[in-house]
Parts: C-alpha cells; sequence; structure tokens
C-alpha cells in the first residue's frame, strides 16, 4: 500500500512541418504506507526523447529513447534501470486513415523489490506488453496497425 505519491513532470517539443523534437522528464516518488512491501520511499527519475521526420506529405518516422533509473528503497544497493529505444513508421492513406508500424526494444539492469524479496529488474515494455514482461533483462516488441480518426 502507498501512503502518497508525487509525480511531478515536464515536457518541451519544438514542431514544424517536417520536423518534431520533443523531450520529457518525471520525477515519480512512492512514499510506503501501512502495509507496504516497501519500506523506505521509492523515486523513478525518467528522462526520454522522441525525433520524428515527415520526409514526405503521407510517409512519418519517429524514433525515441527513454532512460528510467530507481532509487536505492528497500535498502538494495544496485537500483533498477531501464533503457528503451522505439522506432514507428506511418502511412497516411486518406485525411483520416493511415497503416502504422512500430519495434520497440528494452534493456533493465540492477535489482528490484519483489513483495520482501530482491530479484533482478527485468524488462516489460510499455502497456501493449505489461500481461507479458520479460523473464529476462531484455525484451523487444513489435505491431502493426491501421488507425482511423472520427
Amino acid at each position: 500500500m502507498v501512503q502518497a505519491q508525487q509525480r511531478p513532470a515536464v515536457t518541451a517539443g519544438y514542431l514544424s512541418s517536417e520536423w518534431d523534437v520533443t523531450a520529457s522528464y518525471s520525477n515519480v516518488q512512492y512514499i510506503p504506507g501501512v502495509g507496504s512491501t516497501f519500506r523506505s520511499q521509492a523515486t523513478f527519475n525518467t528522462a526520454g526523447g522522441v525525433l520524428r521526420w515527415n520526409p514526405i506529405g503521407q510517409w512519418a518516422v519517429a524514433g525515441g529513447y527513454s532512460y528510467t533509473g530507481a532509487t536505492r528503497s528497500n535498502g538494495i544497493t544496485s537500483a533498477a534501470q531501464y533503457q528503451q529505444l522505439t522506432l514507428t513508421q506511418f502511412y497516411l492513406l486518406s485525411k483520416r486513415t493511415g497503416l502504422y508500424a512500430v519495434e520497440a526494444y528494452q534493456r533493465a539492469n540492477g535489482k528490484t523489490p519483489n513483495g520482501r524479496q530482491v530479484i533482478d529488474a527485468t524488462a516489460s515494455i510499455g502497456n501493449g506488453f505489461n500481461n507479458g514482461p520479460s523473464s529476462s533483462r531484455s525484451q523487444f516488441g513489435a505491431g502493426i496497425g491501421l488507425i482511423h480518426n472520427f
């Protein structure tokens, strides 16, 4: 059980017709409560950036990188660290419909608490793969899809 959370974040970006550049930083703090498996505050600092290029009207490609580092909570001296690289491709079929592909790779290092045990950190790419985290320190995921805006 978490007694309290603090989640300050900041984002900046530059947009043009051909290029978009964005950067973000967040600091998430979990303060343990009664019955929590954490004995001390856990803090996760995340920084990332995305570069999108629109070379031809109907095509867009993007690449992003993020780094998350945890603090030494519960006496862990080698806190978890996560690095993720993501690539996307988008093709506009019409004004409201497009095809996309996305590829992501994540690498985890360090240790993390699991209940009262300390285990190796494992990779888990975004919301789409939370039901299938990796059993190792690395994970690759890819997807394709059709998007339609109403």
